[in-house]
């Protein structure tokens, strides 16, 4: 059965993993214990576009990256970025952002083999000659927002499952692609890498604004 992260699973795991619950959160492990893709991204840039239809550019946010496979298996990698600011809002990658964006960008670094979240998705093989380079892209995030955190799911195969503050429902996909509501009070995290960012200046100039990196580490969401 596929399965996607509604918010309320989101804002449910936050929960658990914040706060002084954060004291006793899981922590991933410090070495490897399952497999665990590498990778190499670039800092967030911008890009403005102006898309069929509008007359004004819009801002996007994007992070160019190369997965390589040395776990000594080729393995299925399902990209899962996701933004989160310090003003509370949570943008999933590809989130309404056109695919004349990813077309833009392409464009910009005259990369033919640089591929968007679906192109990129599925068997990554083994060795640095079968790396591949891809694109998570943003729409703009809120402007009042100094910060922001970058999570990057599905690299690695190392789980732990957690019990959530209350029950709740959320909305999963089945196999033939239909929703249906189910109640939880259990869920699995997975070891992720966390990308937290500054954004200096006004949000007027945020076409212009260069994030510093604070911190890269890997954690359990």
């Amino acid at each position: 059965m596929k399965r996607f992260m509604s918010v309320a699973l989101i804002v449910a795991v936050v929960a658990v993993l914040s706060g002084d619950s954060a004291k006793s959160a899981p922590k991933p492990s410090p070495v490897p214990i399952r497999w665990q893709l590498d990778i190499e991204t670039s800092h967030p840039k911008t890009i403005n576009v102006t898309l069929p239809g509008h007359s004004r550019p819009q801002l996007f946010w994007f992070i160019r990256y190369t997965i390589t496979n040395e776990t000594g298996q080729d393995v299925i990698f399902v990209p899962d970025f996701v933004l989160y600011t310090d003003t509370g809002q949570i943008i999933p990658a590809g989130q309404r952002v056109p695919t004349a964006v990813f077309k833009a960008i392409k464009k910009l670094y005259n990369e033919p083999l640089l591929k968007d979240m679906t192109g990129i998705t599925g068997k990554i093989l083994q060795g640095e000659d079968k790396a591949k380079e891809g694109l998570a892209i943003w729409r703009d995030y809120d402007p009042k927002a100094g910060q922001f955190d970058i999570f990057i799911g599905g690299l690695s195969g190392e789980t732990e499952e957690i019990r959530l503050p209350k029950p709740i429902d959320v909305v999963e996909l089945d196999s033939r692609g239909n929703t249906k509501t189910v109640r939880k009070n259990r869920t699995v995290i997975t070891k992720t890498l966390n990308l937290a960012y500054s954004v200096p200046g006004e949000a007027a100039f945020r076409h212009l604004a260069k994030p510093k990196l604070l911190r890269k580490e890997w954690v359990m969401r």
